[in-house]
């Protein structure tokens, strides 16, 4: 009984490990750059333990990204949690998160994923849900004086999406930093539909 509890709970962690090593690796060098024998040669584990766990590459990738994704959330929620904060505040985090994350990973990484089935699935349905929460924080902005009543919000997220989806296609990360595309598409988004409470906050921010 020992033994098995033993073993789980390495097993438990070995997979934290994995998770952790290969999203490093994948960030830096690009999904495609990166072999399943890199990883546990990094780990100093033979390939069959790695494959003991994940069976191939696909699914371990898709495990990084849903924990990353986690991860994610939880750092804006900390980051929020930390002061009383307007619909501007939570933005400007959500930004200055996307900004860091974009200044550490190599593009590659984000045009390589859309080469998964299986992540292409995961992505579509995680963007159905943010775009079902943006509804509703958009919304909270309105009643709060910060956002423009007339604008249609359906209409401004799909823009956003169709514009980084042509950055990917077309490789204009190649010619231009990642960080600063994000940085001027979320600016001129956000002060274009903010009223001018929302304008007073994204000066005092010093967005």
């Amino acid at each position: 009984m020992q033994k098995t509890s033993t073993t789980n709970i390495y097993r438990y962690e070995l997979r934290g490990r994995i998770l952790s090593t290969a999203m490093v690796a994948f960030r830096k060098k690009g999904i495609k750059a990166v072999k399943m024998d890199d990883i546990a040669n990094e780990l100093s584990i033979s390939k069959r333990t790695l494959y003991e766990i994940y069976t191939n590459k696909e699914d371990l990738l898709y495990e990084c990204v849903r924990d990353h994704d986690e991860m994610f959330e939880k750092k804006l929620k900390d980051m929020v949690s930390e002061r009383e904060s307007t619909v501007i505040d939570i933005l400007a985090c959500f930004m200055k998160l996307h900004i860091e994350e974009a200044s550490e990973t190599n593009p590659a990484f984000y045009s390589e994923l859309v080469k998964y089935p299986k992540l292409i699935d995961y992505i579509n349905e995680r963007n159905e849900r943010q775009r079902s929460r943006s509804r509703g924080f958009m919304q909270r902005g309105v009643e709060e004086g910060f956002f423009r009543s007339d604008i249609d919000y359906d209409i401004t997220n799909l823009m956003v999406e169709v514009f980084m989806s042509h950055v990917m296609e077309k490789g204009l990360y190649k010619r231009l930093p990642l960080p600063e595309i994000i940085r001027n598409v979320v600016m001129v988004m956000l002060r274009g539909f903010s009223t001018e409470k929302g304008l007073r906050r994204i000066e005092m921010l010093k967005l």
